[in-house]
């Protein structure tokens, strides 16, 4: 037998051998397929053919295995497979290694579909240097299964490895051990072949890629990442987006365009300007981002009992220069992207599909990145949470940022006394002491410059639990659900309480403040908690969020602005620097001058869908409706927005700054 197993291995693999090997990554493929389908079905969203019947998602998971994408995701899975295998050269070490892969993509998937309704995109793989922060928001349960899962797997392949090669087990061994290629050079061959062949994605542009999807019959769902993972599978619509297609080329582009367009708007803000004040110096502009932050009074179906919950944001509103509802981009998730709209004052609808996240795909490598904090001379933004999500740190940069203070921040750390919660002591830092930090900053200013602060909350974050602010009278009496749904509604209602009390109480302190203080407060998106509502039917309305722009009694005095006026009922992120700067009466650059008319003539941008606007009185508007005069201004916006993010930057620098 010792003789006869010698032979064999030295003989290498043999045709029915590779097809035995083959065979069995065919087979693992296929169940990857399955569970990473699985993870998309099984869901509480109800969209497409999402349900909690364990029955139904499974049979719906098998029955994508017919669909001509399924087979894309099935190849790619075998190339992994093959060059995990011959990379280590070791059957049952590649086969652990390959499961627990697909085991943390599985939970990753699911996850991020509970949260957000969305897959995981190549942008995401900027937040694997969070992974701390990232665990914190992943199901406990699952995240121990799949632990002990991985180790189960890894124990049995050494076990197995031990058997074949040190106990000799006879046929098997050999069978085994013939799978396995010998000859380096052979060896080589392969890796390098199903390496290019997995690496191709990541170095083709966005219509090679396309190309290659077309054939597996893509169905491309350009702003709903969800659907496209549940008609395509999620490795297909993974690949979609990993080549970044910033912005396409508008009509018109040239050199003689664009020297036009900054005469014009360079004429425009000296008309604008002669009754503007250079006033800024001494000023602060705070952008308050409140996360997860909608009015449960609003979210349509939903009945509690207990106080009004918004009783407080609704009055401040009244008092403010402007208010309304904002028109998100997301929905459970998405923050920076809506926050990146608020800084640049570009909507993410009008840049390509492909681009999804500005701070990992167009921030790193845009001409020019103009902010409305540039304008200032102190720039800084406080979150009370690690600071590694999204790539911000270098987009903070990039942007111009001067400090960027987290809780995981070595130079500028987040200090721990403004870190207490309410509620469960494991919750995320109560809104009232991250305003008390912003109330210290902006206290604390140079009277004589001017001060640009963000503040990104994180009370309202998901997961919401049960008991998570166990003083809490508020209970959901309609419409009925699940316990867990119950639950977490709830838990998400007592915390919109405590932030709507606790924005009172920041509001009441910057009146008494002598420094000129202007509030940009806005909620990000919906919290993913409201399943029960139709996103499809209630597609703005599961998108509107509440925003407002207040000035206390040092920053009305000095700008004059009217309060509550209609300018905006609803408003797109993108227009808050032009809003911000009117509060203020601040004199305008020809880019903000832009911004400013965009916001005084075009319907806001819904960010949630292409080629659509939401009016004052919140109608829906197609492109085609708008008039010629708007159709225009439209359009001279995407050839600046063209030129500064991805064009040849014929703009000049006087265009954008002070």
């Amino acid at each position: 037998m010792k003789k006869f197993l010698s032979k064999q291995q030295f003989n290498g693999p043999t045709f029915n051998n590779w097809m035995k090997f083959l065979l069995i990554g065919l087979s693992l493929s296929v169940l990857t397929t399955v569970v990473l389908q699985f993870a998309m079905y099984f869901q509480v969203w109800g969209r497409f053919d999402q349900t909690l019947d364990l029955g139904q998602a499974i049979w719906t998971s098998l029955k994508f295995l017919i669909r001509p994408q399924a087979l894309f995701t099935i190849l790619a899975c075998l190339i992994l497979f093959v060059f995990i295998v011959v990379l280590v050269n070791r059957l049952f070490v590649g086969i652990a290694i390959y499961l627990t892969l697909a085991v943390v993509t599985f939970v990753a998937e699911y996850m991020k579909m509970k949260s957000r309704n969305e897959p995981i995109l190549f942008s995401d793989m900027s937040e694997v240097t969070a992974v701390g922060g990232l665990t914190q928001m992943v199901d406990k349960n699952l995240l121990i299964i799949a632990i002990v899962g991985i180790v189960i797997v890894f124990v049995g392949a050494g076990l197995l490895e031990f058997w074949v090669h040190r106990k000799k087990a006879g046929r098997f061994a050999a069978s085994i051990q013939r799978m396995m290629i010998k000859q380096t050079g052979t060896r080589i061959a392969v890796l390098l072949a199903t390496f290019l062949t997995l690496a191709a994605p990541f170095v083709a542009n966005a219509d090679q890629n396309r190309a290659i999807l077309d054939h597996f019959k893509y169905q491309w769902q350009s702003f709903n990442t969800g659907e496209d993972a549940m008609l395509n599978g999620p490795v297909m619509t993974f690949v979609s987006n990993i080549s970044s297609v910033i912005m396409r080329e508008p009509a018109g582009y040239s050199e003689k365009s664009m020297a036009a367009l900054e005469k014009k708007y360079t004429k425009y803000s000296d008309s604008l300007n002669k009754t503007r004040q250079d006033n800024l110096k001494g000023q602060t502009v705070a952008y308050v981002l409140s996360e997860s932050l909608t009015n449960p009074d609003e979210v349509p179906g939903l009945k509690y009992k207990g106080t009004d919950v918004f009783k407080n944001i609704k009055q401040i509103q009244k008092d403010s220069v402007f208010s309304g509802r904002m028109l998100s981009s997301g929905y459970g998730g998405g923050t920076a992207n809506i926050e990146y709209m608020t800084l640049a004052g570009f909507p993410l609808a009008t840049f390509a599909p492909e681009m999804v996240v500005p701070y990992t795909q167009l921030v790193p490598v845009a001409n020019e990145i103009p902010t409305i904090t540039n304008l200032f001379q102190n720039r800084e933004v406080i979150h009370p949470y690690v600071g590694t999500f999204y790539n911000r740190r270098d987009a903070y940069k990039k942007i111009g940022i001067q400090k960027f203070y987290t809780t995981d921040g070595k130079q500028y750390k987040y200090p721990d006394k403004y870190t207490k919660s309410v509620g469960s002591k494991d919750n995320y830092p109560a809104d009232k002491s991250s305003y008390a930090y912003l109330t210290k900053k902006i206290t604390s200013a140079n009277k004589n410059k001017s001060q640009f602060l963000q503040l990104m909350t994180m009370q309202n974050h998901m997961p919401y639990s049960a008991n998570q602010y166990p003083d809490s009278n508020y209970k959901m009496s309609e419409p009925a659900v699940s316990g867990n749904t119950k639950e977490t509604v709830e838990s998400y209602i007592a915390g919109v309480h405590y932030t709507d009390v606790a924005t009172k109480n920041l509001v009441n302190k910057l009146e008494n403040i002598s420094r000129p203080v202007t509030l940009v407060f806005y909620g990000d998106h919906w919290p993913g908690v409201f399943t029960f509502v139709n996103q499809d039917k209630q597609l703005e309305r599961s998108h509107e969020t509440d925003y407002f722009i207040y000035q206390n009694k040092a920053a009305r005095e000095k700008s004059k602005a009217k309060t509550n006026q209609n300018q905006r009922a609803y408003a797109s992120p993108s227009d808050f620097p032009a809003l911000a700067l009117a509060a203020t009466n601040s004199k305008l650059t020809p880019f903000y001058a832009l911004q400013t008319k965009v916001t005084k003539e075009l319907p806001a941008f819904a960010n949630y869908t292409r080629g659509k606007f939401v009016d004052n009185n919140g109608h829906t508007l197609k492109t085609k409706d708008l008039t010629k005069k708007q159709k225009k201004l439209l359009h001279e916006f995407k050839l600046v927005q063209y030129d500064l993010s991805s064009g040849e930057h014929y703009l000049s620098k006087s265009f954008t700054k002070k």
